[in-house]
């Protein structure tokens, strides 16, 4: 699958040089230089820490809920009912997460190694700033926000407990994640991996020590996975500055003035607020999905639970790649290397459809097995093996999707990425699952969801090559010019 359609001449694509750098011997940089060598083993690499990271955080959820549930199901339905509120901010984060990268690989493509710098010091405030307001507003409402959600008082106390830790320790879990997308702009996604990986053990090893108590520490419950968790953020924060400043050389010390927060506060939230868009209406999707095949019974809904955790690892490599083109993009459209962005997008669209044909084709075989290790319910096995023979085959076009998505942030286009998350989250999927609902049950859900994937891929390839011709056609035209 290639995004080379509607290609002009050879001669009229990207200069073959990046444009000089500017910032003098103040612009020295660390990271990465993403915009010469291999395009295919340059994404490879940035994918393969990527994995790392997202396997270690993965592990450390699956473990977490582990630990609290040997506390007992009042502390176990305390941590699901925080679920909501976390997903919510962490929608925010990643959608701040993406504008910072969006902006920052840009500048460092286009050699303005100052500007990349007062931009990342600049989104770090931001980041302060959100968190640290969530933080409040979380201490003052946490009592009406949970007992609104249903929370009965027993339950509220431990939720409390548990959230009264996280809210305070907010600003050490949101800023790593931004300064993480930094260094990941800078082109170096080994160290933000090694650092979320290294991260994630911590907080296993943290776990049992804080919520059953050993040694000195007390046994605090589900308090203690709070403990644990902030502390594990706060390694996180200290290595991510750390990186930041010594290896990337990513940060200015200095006092910013207002019109230099306000221009690159208006820079990285004008693609940070359509993607945390996008981030917030997945859990509504979900949420309304979910209602739905909750109707047909409780082991329509036990299916879904078993065949979505076993989704959420097969999916590891799709989201890795997808992540690793955010900084790739940014930094070549920065430098005007829209030939290398082709390339990469061409090989990553392949990529992605391969590796989702050999996951459909190994969960189509093995599916039952895989999900008789969840459940020894016959139906609840049956259902999760066919939603587990059917959407894996749509596996190749979330690739497309999210590729295209990503994509098309970096190159500051966060409109069309917009229309393609809430087209898959919401605008083409719920009716495409209610049409399957009705015509073949819950069955036809699944057959549903998996449709809407193709219908959306085809959308997103259509967006992306037409952005990417557009950025051609930019560069073409001072050549025109010049040429007359």
């Amino acid at each position: 699958m290639s995004v080379d359609a509607a290609e002009p001449p050879k001669p009229q694509v990207a200069p073959s040089t990046p444009r000089p750098r500017r910032g003098g011997a103040h612009g020295t940089r660390g990271g990465v230089k993403l915009t010469e060598g291999p395009v295919r083993k340059q994404i490879l690499g940035l994918t393969r820490y990527l994995l790392l990271g997202t396997i270690a955080t993965m592990t450390f959820q699956l473990a977490d809920a582990y630990f609290v549930a040997q506390l007992g199901t009042r502390e176990l339905a305390a941590l699901a009912f925080t679920f909501p509120m976390i997903m919510i901010l962490q929608a925010i984060a990643i959608g701040l997460g993406t504008g910072v990268t969006a902006v920052v690989s840009r500048a460092v493509g286009e050699g303005d190694i100052v500007r990349a710098r007062v931009l990342t010091t600049d989104s770090l405030f931001l980041a302060f700033a959100i968190a640290f307001s969530f933080a409040v507003l979380g201490m003052i409402f946490v009592d009406d926000v949970f007992s609104a959600m249903g929370a009965q008082p027993d339950i509220l106390e431990h939720i409390k407990a548990y959230m009264h830790v996280w809210f305070f320790g907010m600003p050490v879990m949101i800023v790593p994640l931004i300064a993480n997308s930094v260094i990941r702009a800078y082109g170096d996604v080994k160290f933000p991996s090694l650092i979320m990986g290294g991260s994630a053990v911590l907080n296993i090893f943290l776990d049992p020590i804080f919520i059953f108590g050993m040694w000195f520490i007390p046994s605090l419950g589900l308090a203690g996975a709070a403990y644990a968790l902030l502390i594990s953020r706060f390694v996180t924060f200290t290595l991510s500055l750390f990186v930041l400043h010594f290896r990337v050389h990513g940060m200015v010390f200095e006092w910013p003035s207002i019109a230099r927060m306000t221009d690159s506060w208006r820079q990285l939230l004008q693609i940070a607020l359509p993607s945390t868009a996008t981030q917030l209406i997945q859990p509504v999707s979900a949420a309304i999905l979910t209602t739905l095949i909750a109707s047909f019974g409780a082991s329509a809904i036990a299916a879904y639970g078993v065949a979505t955790r076993i989704e959420m690892f097969s999916l590891i490599f799709v989201m890795s790649m997808s992540i690793a083109m955010g900084p790739f993009v940014g930094q070549n459209a920065g430098a005007g290397r829209v030939d290398r962005v082709k390339e990469a997008m061409t090989f990553a669209y392949q990529a992605v459809v391969v590796y989702g044909l050999v996951v459909a084709a190994l969960l189509a075989t093995f599916g039952s097995f895989f999900a008789h290790e969840f459940s020894d319910d016959m139906a609840v096995v049956t259902l999760a093996a066919f939603y587990l023979t059917t959407v894996p085959i749509s596996y190749g076009c979330m690739g497309i999707i999210n590729i295209s998505s990503g994509s098309l942030n970096s190159l500051a286009k966060p409109l069309p990425a917009m229309i393609i998350g809430a087209s898959k989250s919401m605008i083409v999927q719920i009716p495409c699952a209610y049409a399957g609902a009705k015509l073949f049950g819950v069955k036809g859900v699944f057959m549903g969801m998996a449709t809407a994937s193709f219908i959306v891929a085809a959308l997103a390839f259509t967006l992306a090559r037409r952005a990417i011709n557009g950025e051609v056609a930019l560069m073409a035209a001072p050549r025109a010019s010049a040429a007359e």
